[in-house]
């Protein structure tokens, strides 16, 4: 999927956002599901919108 950064504009996948910017987050290593992702240019975090 898709996202916009709210804060920044930066277009980015999901995936390609939880491979680099999540990767140290303590939710994902426990949990294989987060609500949230964080932006890989700017490092802002923000709720994923609904499909």
């Amino acid at each position: 999927m898709i996202v916009t950064c709210p804060r920044c504009g930066f277009r980015f996948d999901t995936s390609y956002a939880r491979a680099y910017s999540c990767k140290s987050c303590p939710v994902l290593s426990t949990s294989l599901t987060c609500d949230f992702i964080k932006c890989p240019k700017c490092g802002y975090e923000f709720e994923l919108p609904q499909p």
